[in-house]
């Protein structure tokens, strides 16, 4: 496998997960057994299978414990495995403890996590609705989660598990969007999208609070691609739908889906 071939093909700030893909990969290859990884986001996972497909004797299975998962876990593993979910070591937790005077979002299901010192490739998808809050984790760390995860912010929880089949993901709406821009830099486009001054927009990207499909962007400049996703802390995230060329103007027409 030539890795001067692979890494051609990514970005700088994605090369060193490449090269753990394809010591995984050539792992899998010369010991015939199947290799898991923990939680990767959408682009890894899509790294992960461009590398995969590359090799004849290996294939990979995606598993983040429910259909639609964003984060979930990988399986390298010989052509002829035959996959049970079992072996990806999810488990699943409800949520159990609420307050009438608090409202806990996203953010603070994640930081409670993140406060009793489990890193964030341990977990996968967090699904907070009305009814629901239910966590998705690595088998190997649950039972410390369990154990140490009494307060979501100020609220007193507890965590019940739950079976596979009772995880109730919620609903998410995508708002199409069309803009013209004058450039495809990350600053021209967030500016809009999210109705940000690209002064203020770059003061958010300079200090690390954007991230582009999952990667942490302080260039002002960098140029996003078709499919790229970014998010800005505390502002959301959209996804780049399309490049419908360029206007009468000079400007840059393009289809942006902004999750609600």
């Amino acid at each position: 496998m030539s890795h001067d071939h692979i890494m051609h093909h990514y970005r700088k700030e994605e090369q060193p997960f490449v090269e753990r893909v394809i010591e995984w990969v050539e792992r899998a290859e010369k010991t015939h057994t199947s290799i898991r990884t923990d939680f990767v986001d959408p682009r890894q996972k899509q790294i992960i299978q461009n590398i995969v497909n590359s090799s004849m004797d290996l294939t990979m299975f995606f598993d983040g414990g429910y259909a639609e998962a964003e984060r979930g876990r990988v399986l390298i593993a010989p052509y002829y495995f035959s996959y049970d979910p079992k072996v990806m070591g999810l488990t699943f937790f409800k949520v159990i403890g609420e307050n009438k005077f608090t409202t806990l979002t996203h953010r603070d299901y994640m930081g409670a996590l993140l406060n009793i010192g489990i890193k964030r490739e341990k977990f996968g998808d967090i699904l907070v609705s009305d009814t629901d809050k239910q966590y998705i984790v690595a088998s190997e760390v649950a039972d410390y989660i369990r154990m140490q995860l009494t307060h979501v912010g100020r609220v007193p929880v507890r965590l019940e598990e739950i079976a596979r089949e009772n995880v109730k993901p919620p609903i998410q709406q995508i708002e199409e969007m069309f803009l013209t821009v004058s450039s495809l830099r990350v600053d021209a486009i967030s500016s809009d999208v999210f109705r940000l001054s690209r002064t203020k927009i770059s003061e958010w990207i300079k200090g690390k609070h954007l991230k582009v499909n999952w990667q942490i962007i302080d260039q002002t400049d960098y140029k996003l691609q078709v499919g790229d996703i970014v998010s800005l802390n505390g502002f959301g995230r959209f996804k780049f739908l399309e490049d419908e060329g360029i206007t009468k103007k000079g400007r840059i027409r393009v289809k942006i889906g902004r999750w609600s």
